[in-house]
């Protein structure tokens, strides 16, 4: 190996936080995680990894960071609304020298939308699954490949919009992580029981077989629509390890865990006869949350579930394709909560709000399905038509023009929306939403009654408290609309 080609890891990841006005939940990158585990396992290198959610560094800043290591390749991984410092850092080390390997949802963006300097400042993009992918890139490239071959191959795979896969999961190396390391990382938010402060994080499968409308690859964890899967065994081998480096809970990053039941049955009994106990957390669809599945989640220790509500109106649910029957879905989601409360399992419900064709009166019906089904939280979302999006393909010219105007990123100010509703009215809704699901004392009640031990703990409370304080006030003073 020589010094030129040393590999760096980097995720730029400012502008998120500057969008949100909750507390964030700050995660490791597990994607270049599984990048430095396999250089590691096949050279014996520990290559570095520069997390911009853990150092707000600026473009130039970053740059400075990488060109003092003296490497000579760059994996850059940004989200959608971080594309214009991605395009400066990569530009700027491009033009040091350095190659410059583009993963991540900004190759899944530029794939359907065009960004202006973005393929001037990466010479590899990588669309997909990079955990496979990179290691054998950055393999041809040592031995003496130029970054044009190596990249012109990669160029046309982006062009058909055709992603690298992780075809094989258990094939991968195992990614490693000090305590201190996982620290960093913290669930901001309280879960049933005592309060862990280190989190573990792991992925069990890749892939997804829903085809869910309002979906993309930006928002994905991991590409492509056939599920494959890790052998249970071995996974719980993983969750061992993290909990040998002190995790004292399980974040699954998967886009969906229970999807195949036999597995996830499976994984929950490996759980149990090896006599692991800890929390977790997943998401899961309302339709996977049966009561074998969630008694099975209870029994092997899950403490909290992500659920993708996404509506309380049946004709939103057939509209965003998460149904062919809304009520069908709608009587899902009930059985689901049902199950979950039966079991003292936690969940945070999944709203949108903007979908195609929603109504102010689909919203309340939103609003009113969130109140009775009491979940721990609640996420409310303005609906994203993201460039790879039925619904952003399917715009004219002059609605592509209006949506390419903001950041094209759920948290931003739409500028159009395929809903019944105005977009300048979208964060007035969400707001109304949010103030009257929070701002209830019968929630006050039961989340003090569910919670209080984190209340307790001034190192998992604080920044909590003072971040919800400051969202709840933004709340009651955003009546007005827009």
């Amino acid at each position: 190996m020589t010094s030129e080609l040393r590999p760096i890891l980097c995720r730029i990841e400012r502008a998120p936080e500057e969008l949100t006005g909750h507390p964030r939940h700050i995660h490791p990158a597990l994607d270049l995680k599984y990048i430095q585990a396999a250089i590691k396992q096949e050279t014996g290198e520990t290559i570095e990894f520069l997390d911009g959610w853990l150092q707000r560094w600026s473009p130039g800043e970053l740059v400075e960071q990488v060109l003092a290591r003296g490497c000579g390749i760059a994996v850059i991984k940004a989200m959608t609304p971080c594309i214009d410092e991605s395009v400066e850092v990569g530009a700027a080390l491009r033009r040091a020298g350095v190659i410059t390997i583009a993963v991540g949802q900004q190759v899944n963006h530029v794939a359907y939308q065009a960004c202006p300097g973005w393929h001037e400042a990466f010479d590899i993009p990588v669309l997909g699954d990079p955990e496979q992918a990179v290691p054998e890139l950055i393999r041809r490239l040592r031995s003496g490949e130029s970054a044009s071959a190596v990249g012109g191959a990669c160029r046309e795979k982006l062009q058909r919009r055709e992603p690298f896969l992780v075809d094989d999961p258990n094939g991968l190396a195992q990614p490693e992580f000090t305590r201190d390391e996982l620290a960093r990382y913290p669930f901001p938010f309280p879960i049933p029981g005592r309060p862990p402060r280190v989190w573990g994080y792991l992925l069990s499968a890749w892939g997804c077989p829903h085809r869910c409308t309002h979906c993309s690859g930006v928002v994905r964890k991991t590409y492509g629509s056939l599920l494959r899967t890790r052998c249970p065994k071995s996974l719980v081998d993983e969750i061992a390890a993290l909990l040998g480096t002190g995790s004292e809970a399980i974040i699954f990053e998967d886009d969906t865990l229970l999807c195949d039941r036999e597995n996830f049955l499976a994984l929950c009994e490996e759980i149990d006869r090896r006599g692991l106990r800890f929390p977790w957390i997943a998401h899961a669809r309302p339709d996977e949350l049966d009561a074998e599945r969630v008694a099975a989640a209870a029994k092997a220790g899950a403490a909290l579930f992500k659920v993708g509500v996404e509506s309380g109106s049946g004709r939103v649910i057939e509209s965003l394709g998460k149904s062919r029957s809304g009520e069908g879905w709608l009587r899902h989601i009930e059985t689901a909560f049902e199950n979950l409360h039966a079991h003292k399992v936690g969940a945070v419900a999944l709203f949108l709000v903007g979908s195609p064709g929603e109504t102010e009166e689909d919203v309340e019906k939103s609003i009113e399905l969130a109140i009775r089904l009491r979940s721990d939280y609640i996420q409310v979302q303005v609906y994203c038509a993201y460039p790879d999006s039925p619904y952003y393909i399917g715009l004219d010219e002059a609605q592509s023009a209006l949506v390419q105007t903001g950041s094209q990123y759920h948290y931003d100010r739409p500028q159009w929306s395929p809903s019944m509703l105005p977009p300048e009215e979208l964060l007035h809704h969400q707001s109304v939403f949010y103030r009257r699901y929070y701002l209830r004392p019968a929630y006050a009640l039961h989340h003090l009654r569910r919670f209080w031990r984190f209340y307790l703990d001034p190192r998992t409370a604080y920044n909590h408290i003072v971040g919800m304080v400051g969202w709840v006030a933004g709340l009651r003073g955003s009546s007005r609309i827009g």
